[in-house]
Formats: C-alpha cells, structure tokens, sequence
C-alpha cells in the first residue's frame, strides 16, 4: 500500500517543482524591483530636501524630518513585519507592504503641510518595513542555498545598487521638469502594478494548520526600542547625544530592547528566538551589515557633498557624476553573482573592505582644483567592485545556514543591521566633519572650504573599512564554496532538487524518505495520473517536504 501511495505523492511533488520553475525568474525581478523602487524613492526624496521644504514651508527644525520620519518608522518595524511575514506568509505580507507603501507615496505627494507630508512618510515607511525583509525570505524560500541562491542574491543587490543613484538622477529630472510629488507618484504607480504581478508570479503559501500565535508584548518592546535607538542616533547630530532631548529617549530605549530579550527568552512562541543568534555566521554578517552601509551611506552623501559644495556641482550634473557608480553596479553585480558560487566569500569579504577604504582615501585628496576623471571617477570604479565583493557575500552568508521558517526574521535583523548603520555612520562622520569645519561664529557655511572636513570624514571610513576588515579575519569563518549536494539512490528525484545544501555532508537514505512519505496523510488517498494536479493540496503538505529537507540536511 505504502509503494502503491508514494506514486501519486512523487507526481505532486513533479508538479509542484514545474510550477516554482516557471514562476522563479518572474518572482525574483518582482521582488527585486520592489526593492528598486523603494530605494530609489529614499535616494530621490534626499536631493530634493530642499524644493520639498520650501513648497511646503517647512521651519529649520522640521526640514530633518523630511528623512527621519520614514527611516524611524522603517527600521522600527522591520523585526515585527519580518517575523510576521514568517507566521502568516511571506506573499502576504509582501504584498500588503507595496499596497501600504503605494497608499501613502500617493498621499505624501499631495501633502499640503509639514505635518501631512511627515506623517504619511512615516506611514509609507511602515510599507516598506513589511515589503525589504519578506522580499529576502521569499528569495531564501526559493532557491536553495548553493549557486542558485547566491545568483538571485546577487541580481537582488544589483537593483539594489541601481536604485540608489538612479533615485539621484530620477529626483534630479522631475524636480528640473515636473516636480517633487511626481517621485512619490512614480513610486506609487510601479508599487501597485507590482502588487498586481505579485498576485500571479508569487505562489501561495500552504495554509498552517495550527494558528500562528503572536508574541505581542515583545513585538510592542522591539518595535518602541530600535524606533527609540534610531531616533536618538539621528537627532543626536542636531541636538547633542548628550542632550536632556535624546538621552533620555536612549536610556528608555536600551531598557525596552533589554526587557525584549528577557521576554523572549520566557515566552512559548517568541518574535525572535533567540537560538537564531547562535548562528555564527548569521550573527557576525549582521554586524558587518552595519559596519558596511555605515561606511556605504558616508561615501555616497559626502561625495555627493563634494560634487556640490567643492565642485560648486548643479544638482543635475552631480546625479551624472554618479552615473559610472550607477551602471558599472549592474555589471559588477551580475558577473559576480555567477562566480561567487565557485568561490570561498570570506576573501571576497575582505578584499571588498580593503577596496572600499581605498575608495576614501582617493576622495580624501579631492578638492576644488582636482579633476573629476582624475580621482572621483577611478574612485567610484573602485567602490563599485568594493561594494559587489562585500556587501553580496555577507547578505548571502547572512541567510545561508537559517532555516526556511527563520527567512523573514533573518531578512529582517539584517535589514535592521543595514539600517542602523547607516544613521549612526553618517552621524558620526558630520560629527567628524562639522567639528573640523566648525559650527560657531567665523565656522565655515558653504563652498570648497568644506573640503578640510569633508577629508577628515573621508579619513573615518577607511578606519571603518579597515574594521570590517579585522571583524571579518577574526571572526568570519573560512567556508568552502556551498555546491549543489549530490544525491544518490533518491526514490524521488523532484524531492532531492528541492533540497537545501547546507555543510552536511549526510545524504538522504532510501528507507528514510520512505519514513517520511509513508507518514504522510496523503497516503492513502486515490489519485487518477490524468487529472490535473490540485496545487492546493501541493501547498497543503509543503510542510511534508520541508520534513524531507530536514532529514536530508541531517536535522532528523
């Protein structure tokens, strides 16, 4: 009976590899693009601070909360939404995040007040916080670790990367042309038609077949205590970190992300388990994580202040010197994401880092009378291929050795890692900066003066380089390339290509797979080969091969 039932179960198993197959490439262009538009809307709103503050009438003090307002609520959120795509499917929530990032893009760009634009940031920043970490997991969930998941990866970084000076050029084009609004209004239309592709490229997660249960109370401490952080980091500048206005935000917040580990240590179903962070190389990409958007985010803003205040640059003629950064990232990031499976990352990692600090110290020399193509072009040529050997194998270490029901969380701690370091790095790079130019009576406002602090600022990065470097060697272990297991003597062929690689090197027995498809409720059940195969009940018993995956990986 038991031979005569795994029949039908291996032939739904055929058909559910077709139907992923076909979808993948689709699935990964939607969710890359997701990730385009949302970065191209943070780069293009940060060139057009100004035009935004004067339509609207923004004071000084409310002019940093242009930005603020959707990096807060952004980061404060990814930990929950993550850990939410989780429990209730990841395409759920993606596709709820563009649909709420697309609402709020289209009432930003009709916002008549500083209240109203800063509020319906934040609120588009939500968006955003649930579309970034269940776009990583559904990549994760899709391709198995090894050269396919390190290809997607690898073409997911490459829009990444785009997005970030085509929001220059983009912002630099419609504010000379259109307007403002019109970034938001962009952002919104391509938000929703890849809502509407999200329906059909996306499969639909098997239904679980006990309640998710929700850790409020460490979601309410998470959510309060990295909103708390960021907004001390970022304010701290403008204010003082040891302002009666920040620090108090600070100590509260500290205590609320302390009581959050407590609570999750306690409670039966926790936001973050805490067994996530023994993964040593999830926990050490984490933190290169912040190490290198620090440093990323320091080199794109100064040597966009560069382009403009020592160069005397036109907004549109600093997008164009961005340009070569732009296109060379497609380049650099597709031939990469096909070696990087046939090599180790961790020399990758560090040789990024070392380019990297080469980059800042080349702009540490720049000022008025240097030529564009004699150090800022072969610089950004340089960071380009720092930037490809560092940041795509640690976002690929990141999510290798987590487990398919972990995705959204690890998603989301890194983009949490991401996203406080960049606040905190260009915090205190202007700190650097602003203390060598000065902030008093006869301090310097404006023009290529600047430079003298702008190079001290240059200087910290390639400290900061060269500390990821060191974190790297030290820490990061030295891990063979991850290659596609080799299977031998699988009853089920479509079962041993689903199958995530992982350092095991056990295989999957015959007799064990039997266990498996033998314990398995759809046993039993009669099946006609003509009938069209029901994906449904496919979705149904996902958690089945998942089971199988597990054995193979040598967890059961």
């Amino acid at each position: 009976m038991a031979e005569i039932s795994q029949k039908p179960f291996q032939d739904e198993l055929k058909g559910l590899d077709r139907l992923r197959q076909k979808f993948r490439p689709a699935l990964l262009y939607v969710v890359s693009f997701a990730q385009f538009f949302d970065i191209v809307n943070g780069a293009s709103v940060s060139v057009a601070i100004l035009p935004i503050a004067q339509d609207l009438h923004f004071t000084v003090p409310q002019v940093l909360w242009i930005l603020n307002a959707y990096t807060i609520s952004f980061a404060g959120l990814l930990l929950v939404s993550g850990r939410l795509g989780d429990l209730f499917g990841h395409r759920r929530m993606f596709m709820f995040g563009l649909f709420w990032f697309a609402l709020w893009a289209l009432v930003v760009s009709f916002s008549t007040s500083p209240i109203m634009f800063i509020l319906a940031r934040a609120l588009q920043g939500m968006g955003a916080a649930a579309t970034v970490p269940t776009a990583m997991a559904l990549i994760a969930t899709t391709y198995p670790a090894g050269p396919e998941r390190t290809k997607a990866f690898s073409i997911f970084g490459a829009f990444g990367g785009l997005g970030a000076v085509v929001g220059i050029l983009l912002a630099g084009g419609l504010i000379a042309s259109i307007g403002w609004a019109w970034i938001f209004r962009i952002s919104a239309i391509a938000a929703l038609i890849l809502l509407a592709l999200s329906i059909v490229v996306i499969p639909v997660a098997p239904a679980k077949t006990e309640k998710p249960k929700v850790d409020y109370l460490g979601a309410i401490t998470a959510t309060a205590g990295v909103t708390g952080i960021v907004y001390y980091i970022i304010t701290g500048v403008e204010y003082g970190w040891g302002n009666a206005k920040t620090i108090p935000v600070f100590i509260v917040a500290l205590a609320l992300i302390a009581l959050f580990i407590f609570i999750e240590s306690r409670v039966q179903s926790p936001l973050m388990p805490l067994r996530i962070w023994k993964l040593k190389s999830f926990t050490t990409s984490v933190v290169l994580a912040f190490v290198s958007m620090a440093k990323f985010q320091g080199i794109i803003y100064y040597a966009n202040m560069t382009f403009q205040e020592v160069y005397e640059w036109s907004p549109i003629k600093t997008a164009l010197g961005f340009l070569v950064h732009a296109l060379l990232a497609v380049v650099v990031f597709t031939i990469l994401g096909r070696m990087l499976p046939r090599l180790p990352l961790k020399p990758l990692i560090l040789t990024g880092f070392l380019l990297r600090s080469a980059t800042a110290l080349m702009f540490s020399f720049v000022d008025e009378h240097t030529n564009y193509w004699a150090l800022p072009f072969p610089a950004f040529i340089i960071h380009i291929f720092g930037v490809g050997l560092s940041l795509l194998p640690i976002q690929i270490t990141a999510v290798r050795d987590a487990e398919n029901k972990d995705q959204g969380l690890v998603g989301a701690l890194y983009n949490t890692g991401l996203q406080l370091g960049a606040p905190f790095g260009l915090a205190i790079l202007n700190v650097i900066a602003i203390s060598t130019n000065g902030n008093t009576e006869g301090a310097v406002r404006g023009g290529p003066a600047l430079a003298k602090g702008f190079h001290n600022a240059f200087y910290a990065m390639v400290a900061m380089g060269l500390f990821g470097f060191f974190l790297a060697l030290i820490i990061l272990p030295w891990d063979k390339p991850i290659r596609p297991a080799v299977h031998k003597n699988v009853s089920t062929p479509s079962l041993a290509s689903t199958a995530v690689p992982t350092h095991s090197a056990s295989t999957i027995e015959p007799k064990d797979l039997e266990e498996v498809l033998s314990s398995s409720e759809i046993v039993g059940k009669p099946f006609s080969a003509g009938n069209d195969i029901d994906t449904s009940t496919i979705d149904s018993h996902s958690d089945k091969i998942d089971r199988a995956d597990d054995l193979e990986k040598g967890r059961l």
